[in-house]
């Protein structure tokens, strides 16, 4: 959990909008541009699942979700990515990304102390983001956190069509911003300010 109001709605906001932005994706029909292609889809789902994973961490009610639930969503993330990394022929820093970004959250449930609830619940609170790590979990929490923020600018750069970054096959007279880019960057910024706000 974020203990600051504000930042923990203005957060809310951002993976809502990320999420809804995934969600799209995966309903509208392949002919629709913002429809990505068939095998595409899972990655959408799981982009998807992560945006509205990443609201119920930084709630208090998050807590009541197990820890099992966290590390099979984000585990199963990473290693998707992973697989996606090894077996495309090209443009391996955008999984590869993904995987890491995956594998920060697997991090951040590892390393975020334990509790045991009134009901005898053990394991890994990964709601509790508000039990800011100590020593050396700290300055991982931060160098992560930091790593994920200034991705967030490149996706941002990539979004915007700067300097060539972006990928997209979408016709840029019709549709200038690359909205798939930009909702990336959202997502990355989102996770390092979190990861930062606990460190």
């Amino acid at each position: 959990m974020i203990d600051i109001g504000p930042l923990r709605w203005l957060l809310t906001v951002a993976f809502g909008g990320a999420a809804a932005f995934h969600l799209l994706r995966c309903l509208r029909p392949p002919a629709a541009w913002l429809c990505p292609v068939a095998e595409d889809r899972f990655s959408e789902m799981l982009h998807l699942v992560m945006g509205l994973s990443m609201i119920v961490m930084i709630w208090r009610w998050g807590a009541a979700v197990p820890a099992a639930a966290w590390f099979v969503v984000f585990m199963m993330s990473t290693g998707w990515f992973v697989v996606r990394a090894v077996w495309t022929a090209r443009r391996r820093a955008v999984p590869v990304f993904f995987a890491t970004a995956t594998g920060t959250m697997v991090w951040m449930g590892a390393s975020i102390p334990g509790h045991a609830s009134a009901g005898g619940h053990g394991g890994m609170d990964m709601a509790g983001m508000g039990h800011a790590p100590v020593g050396c979990a700290g300055w991982v929490a931060a160098l992560l956190g930091g790593y994920l923020v200034l991705a967030a600018f490149w996706w941002v750069a990539r979004g915007m069509r700067i300097g060539g970054l972006s990928t997209a096959t979408t016709d840029a007279a019709g549709c200038p911003l690359d909205w798939s880019a930009l909702c990336h960057g959202v997502m990355s910024a989102g996770m390092g300010i979190a990861l930062l706000a606990m460190a």
